[in-house]
C-alpha cells in the first residue's frame, strides 16, 4: 500500500447505537471525480463549475439533469423547469434501487438493481441504459473510488466486485468481510493514497483494503466485540477516520493504524465539502464537529426530533455555511445555520412510507445546482429546493415508491428511504 502520497490539507473551520436495516441505509460522501476521493458519507463530489452545470436539452447534453428512480420508471427531471423531460421504462417492473454513481465525466450513472442482483449503466446524454452489469447477491452501496472503477458491494458475500467503467465488466472480486458476509461500505480519499477501509456491520473491526493490490490486507480490531462498524468518514486535515461502532465512534490514526479515542455517540457521518466540519446523526441529534481538530472538538449540537438524515451542505453567498437535511419521521426538511447551531427554516418536501416500529429510516437527498433535491416515496414526487433561497421551487410527479434520486453534476449520491 502507498501511504507516501498523503498529504496534509490546511483549511479554517466553517463559523467557529448502531441500528441498521441490512436491506439499506444512506451512503457515501466526499468523492472527488479528478483526484478519487471519498471521505464519508453521502456525498459524491466532483470538481466543477456550477455555472457549466445548468440543463442544456436542446443539445442533448445530460449535464444538470436529475434522475430518480421509481419501481417501474427512471424518471430524467429537468430542474430548471420542474418537469420531467423523459423516461425510461424498457424492462423495469417493480425494481428496487441502491446507490447510484456518477463517474467523473458525468457521462454515466451507474446504479445498483436489487433483483436480479445487477449495476445498469445509464448513458446521461442519450438518457438510456447501456448496459447489465451481474454482481453478487444482496448489493446496497456502490463506491467510484477512481475514474477507472465501482465498486459495488454484495452483502450476502461480504464482498466488493469491481466494474471497469470502460469495459462494464467485473475485473476483480475484493472479499473485505472476515467471515465473507455482512452489510458494507468503503472509505478512501485522494490522501490516503491506495489504502483504504472497508467497514462491516457483522466484525468489529476497521478491514484494511488495498485498492490496487485488491485484498484486505490487515484489520483494526476495535473494542467491543459484540458490534460490527457500519458508517465511516475521513478527516485528511488530521489523518484521522472514524468508524461507527456500536453506540460509539472509534477514531483511529491512519499513519500508524491505532485506535486513538472512542467518542461516546455515533451514527451516519457527513462531511461538509471544505472538509472541515463532520456532522454525525445522533439519534435525533446533529453533532457539529471540527474536523480540523485532532481532539474532535464539538462545534454545536441541533436537535431535529422529526428524525434527520443524509445531510447536504451550502455555503451562501454571504459566507454561511447550512446544512440541509430531510426528515424521516415528517413531510419536511430542515435547514440548519451550522455556526449558529440552529434549525432556521422548515419547509415541506412529500411524505415516505413509514413501516411499523421504524423511527430509524433512511431518506433520499442529493445537492446539485444550488439545489436540495429529496424524493417522496408516498407521494410519488421528486422535491426540488432552491438552497440559496431556502425554499421549495418545485414537486415533481414521477410515481409512487420513487426512492432514490441522482443529480447529473457536482453532487452528492442518492439512496433509498429505508429502515437504518
Amino acid at each position: 500500500m502507498d501511504r507516501s502520497v498523503k498529504r496534509r490539507r490546511f483549511v479554517q473551520v466553517a463559523g467557529s447505537g448502531l441500528v441498521v436495516g441490512i436491506a439499506g441505509c444512506a451512503g457515501e460522501n466526499g468523492e472527488d471525480g479528478d483526484d478519487g476521493d471519498e471521505a464519508g458519507d453521502d456525498h459524491d463530489d466532483h470538481d466543477g463549475d456550477d455555472e457549466e452545470s445548468e440543463t442544456d436539452s436542446e443539445n442533448g447534453d445530460g449535464e444538470g439533469l436529475i434522475y430518480a428512480f421509481a419501481p417501474n420508471t427512471i424518471a430524467v427531471i429537468d430542474p430548471e423547469d420542474g418537469e420531467v423531460v423523459d423516461e425510461i421504462t424498457d424492462g423495469l417492473e417493480d425494481e428496487g434501487w441502491g446507490d447510484p454513481r456518477i463517474t467523473a465525466d458525468y457521462g454515466e450513472i451507474y446504479v445498483l438493481r436489487e433483483s436480479p442482483s445487477q449495476v445498469l449503466v445509464i448513458d446521461t446524454e442519450n438518457h438510456e441504459i447501456v448496459d447489465e452489469v451481474d454482481i453478487g447477491p444482496d448489493p446496497t452501496h456502490m463506491y467510484h473510488p477512481n475514474d477507472d472503477e465501482m465498486w459495488a458491494h454484495a452483502d450476502d458475500e461480504g464482498t466488493f466486485y469491481v466494474i471497469d467503467t470502460t469495459s462494464h465488466e467485473v475485473t476483480e472480486i475484493v472479499e473485505s468481510g472476515l467471515e465473507a458476509e455482512g452489510h458494507g461500505k468503503l472509505l478512501y480519499h485522494e490522501d490516503m493514497g491506495s489504502m483504504g477501509y472497508a467497514t462491516n456491520v457483522n466484525d468489529p473491526a476497521a478491514l484494511v483494503i488495498d485498492l490496487e493490490g485488491y485484498e484486505r490486507t490487515d484489520y483494526i480490531e476495535l473494542e467491543n466485540e459484540e458490534e460490527g462498524t457500519h458508517y465511516k468518514a475521513y478527516a485528511p486535515e488530521t489523518e484521522l477516520a472514524y468508524f461507527e461502532h456500536g453506540d460509539e465512534t472509534a477514531v483511529v490514526d491512519t499513519e500508524s493504524d491505532e485506535v486513538v479515542e472512542y467518542l461516546e455517540f455515533a451514527g451516519g457521518m457527513y462531511l461538509s465539502p471544505d472538509e472541515a466540519v463532520l456532522g454525525v446523526l445522533d439519534g435525533n441529534s446533529i453533532r457539529f464537529l471540527d474536523a480540523t481538530s485532532e481532539d474532535s472538538d464539538e462545534l454545536g449540537v441541533v436537535d431535529v426530533d422529526e428524525g434527520p438524515d443524509a445531510l447536504r451542505y451550502h455555503e451562501s453567498d454571504d459566507g454561511t455555511l447550512y446544512a440541509f437535511t430531510a426528515h424521516t419521521q415528517t413531510d419536511e426538511a430542515s435547514v440548519i445555520d451550522v455556526e449558529a447551531a440552529e434549525v432556521v427554516e422548515t419547509l415541506e418536501i412529500g411524505d415516505i412510507e413509514r413501516p411499523e416500529d421504524a423511527p430509524f429510516l433512511h431518506r433520499s437527498g442529493v445537492e446539485g445546482g444550488g439545489y436540495f433535491i429529496s424524493p417522496a416515496d408516498a407521494d410519488g414526487i421528486v422535491a426540488i429546493l432552491d438552497m440559496e433561497a431556502q425554499e421549495v421551487v418545485d414537486h415533481v410527479e414521477v410515481e409512487e415508491g420513487v426512492d432514490t434520486v441522482q443529480y447529473v453534476g457536482d453532487s452528492g449520491t442518492g439512496y433509498t428511504s429505508r429502515i437504518r
